[in-house]
């Protein structure tokens, strides 16, 4: 969505400039450099569609980008410098100001506020880090019901495999360094379980199955599973630990806090 916005802003920027070098008048600078994007990102839309906060934060940009283009690029080469009057100075300032927040607000719900900034508004969490990245829409229709019962069914299969699972490493994931998390694994009979074919994915909460950092964990010892894994991006995730072999299933979750550095 960043590359879109900005990116669109940019393209405004040069489709001016450029219907100004080939000589068209101010005004229909503005309306062509302003129409074409924002109606490339309606067309888009249609068949991808978004979500209308995310239209309406696109649209918002790419008019405030063309009306500011506008005001201020109609003076003509060889003309005397002239003061701006302080009406377009504040209308180019109002815009200016509605971008920066519109790059603010994508920050925010992409990486969620610092945590030394989100303890001024939210207190008292016991020392606690805090992250406030929004972590993905939580389905809640009759798929999600059917999601519900597939989780019973497959909590009591994995009961009845008698497997024993112990997860190392995942607590002492740090930001921009590569951990070692190991997997010990024995089955009913308490004997090492080989054979097998472990993944771990991370993710964010909110995040579906197709998304997500996947790590497929090697063999070291009888029974015994690792892999080097590194996080690129502070806040909370869940580790989602999968274990194959045969037919046979084991799945796993925990969510994890990966610390700022």
């Amino acid at each position: 969505m960043t590359m879109t916005l900005f990116g669109g802003a940019a393209l405004i920027a040069l489709l001016y400039f450029g219907l100004r070098l080939a000589g068209v008048p101010n005004y229909w600078r503005g309306v062509i450099s302003g129409a074409l994007p924002t109606l490339a990102m309606l067309f888009y839309s249609l068949g991808h569609w978004p979500g209308g906060d995310v239209v309406a934060m696109h649209l918002a940009l790419y008019v405030a980008t063309a009306i500011m283009l506008t005001l201020t690029g109609d003076r003509k080469a060889g003309e005397p410098q002239q003061r701006m009057h302080w009406i377009p100075k504040i209308i180019v300032g109002f815009f200016l100001t509605l971008a920066l927040l519109m790059a603010a607000f994508v920050s925010i719900s992409i990486n969620g506020l610092p945590p030394s900034v989100a303890q001024w508004f939210m207190p008292n969490v016991g020392g606690k880090p805090i992250y406030t990245a929004f972590s993905g829409e939580v389905p809640h229709d009759e798929a999600a019901a059917k999601v519900v019962g597939q989780y019973m069914k497959k909590s009591e299969r994995q009961r009845q495999l008698g497997w024993r699972i112990e997860v190392a490493g995942l607590d002492q994931l740090k930001l921009g360094q590569a951990r070692e998390v190991t997997v010990s694994a024995s089955d009913s009979a308490q004997q090492p379980l080989e054979g097998a074919a472990v993944t771990l994915t991370i993710k964010r909460p909110g995040d579906g199955a197709d998304k997500g950092t996947l790590a497929k964990l090697s063999p070291s010892a009888p029974g015994r599973y690792r892999a080097l894994v590194g996080m690129d991006r502070p806040g909370l995730w869940v580790a989602v630990l999968l274990i194959e072999r045969g037919q046979d299933k084991f799945e796993t979750a925990k969510e994890i806090i990966v610390p700022t550095l």
